[in-house]
């Protein structure tokens, strides 16, 4: 198990430049310091999501490691990632468990933070009906044209929100891997519990979906929808969810953030130790009604389910999605590594995975 370090740093000359986030939302209006004093604040607020990729966070709640940081962490949970990313523009947010791709739509957007830990290698999951596997597996790329001649409709694709990593994955693999053009298919975008309804129903055809969503399908006796790509196949390397805190948490707090990105590297050494231990706790924060523990501990297992904490290991892929946005329109910047990347949180950390 990792020690925690005691990394206590000079504020940065950059303190200040906080972008579209003001400044700490735990230190406007809830009776924390002025943010540039750079004494602790009484609490922060962090924005997250009940999805897979967040596993460290589920532990972490669990174990209860946050008691020990000092500030109180106020939890805002969001239906996906770019609602999470308005949350973080409007300075409501000190920190978030968020999608590698939303998070650099925040960056190029204006909103001063920084991924200072990964949290999951490769977690897209392609999934489709018996019909599309038909397809897919008699035609590959030329599933999508032969699906619209037969049927006089494109293939339905359902997924995250537009914008979130999921739904880029998906626009990559289809103009990216397979060559064709975002005309082929239909794309619709839903929320988590939304999209594992549709998916579910078999009210489309198929789908581009993280961990626990797949399992679920799988686990399903009246669903029809299974796996037939992975992540790891298409994109390796693919980038998932990040610890990203904001600029002025960074700059104003980083023995504070030092603390987060230790506890995150906890987190994930746990996972890897005890992979059913914290499939559980999955299960206890997202709820057994929803997520039930054995579905929970087949996910742990998935091909999906890489847990990682250097951030290094998806500078190179996310600099890809960030060049592939571009070509969305979704931003007019190009990001460097430095733009994105605070690696000195994690190098400070002795031992971690």
């Amino acid at each position: 198990m990792t020690t925690l370090s005691r990394r206590r740093l000079l504020k940065s000359a950059g303190a200040g430049l906080v972008g579209l986030t003001g400044g700490l939302a735990g230190c406007s209006g809830n009776g924390g310091t002025d943010g540039g004093s750079g004494s602790a604040p009484d609490s922060l607020t962090l924005g997250t999501l009940n999805v897979f990729p967040m596993m460290q966070y589920f532990v972490i709640d669990q174990q209860g490691w946050y008691d020990d940081l000092g500030p109180d962490i106020e939890l805002k949970t969001f239906g996906g990632g770019p609602p999470l990313v308005q949350a973080y523009a409007s300075g409501s947010l000190d920190f978030a468990y968020v999608g590698i791709s939303p998070g650099l739509v925040a960056i190029a957007n204006g909103v001063a933070s920084k991924v200072v830990a990964a949290n999951v290698l490769e977690p897209n999951v392609m999934v489709g009906d018996s019909e599309f596997r038909s397809y897919w597996t008699d035609h590959g790329a030329d599933a999508f044209e032969q699906f619209r001649q037969d049927k006089g409709r494109k293939p339905k694709f359902a997924t995250l929100p537009a914008g979130s990593t999921p739904d880029v994955f998906l626009r990559f693999w289809i103009t990216e891997a397979l060559g064709l053009s975002l005309d082929v298919v239909e794309i619709v975008g839903q929320s988590p519990s939304a999209l594992q309804s549709t998916l579910a129903t078999g009210n489309a055809d198929a789908g581009s979906a993280i961990e626990p969503i797949p399992t679920l399908l799988q686990e399903n006796p009246d669903s029809d929808m299974q796996p037939f790509s992975y992540a790891g196949e298409v994109m390796p390397g693919q980038p998932g969810a990040v610890l990203q805190p904001s600029q002025a948490l960074v700059d104003d707090n980083p023995d504070l953030v030092q603390e987060l990105v230790d506890i995150h590297v906890r987190a994930t050494e746990f996972i890897h130790e005890n992979r059913a231990e914290a499939a559980e706790m999955a299960s206890a924060v997202i709820g057994s009604d929803v997520l039930s523990s054995s579905v929970a501990r087949t996910a742990i297992n998935s091909p999906a389910s890489n847990f990682i904490s250097n951030p290094r290991r998806i500078v190179d892929k996310s600099l890809v999605y960030n060049d592939f946005h571009q070509q969305l329109d979704s931003v007019g910047e190009d990001l460097s590594e430095g733009d994105i990347f605070d690696h000195s949180f994690y190098d400070e950390v002795s031992d971690g995975g």
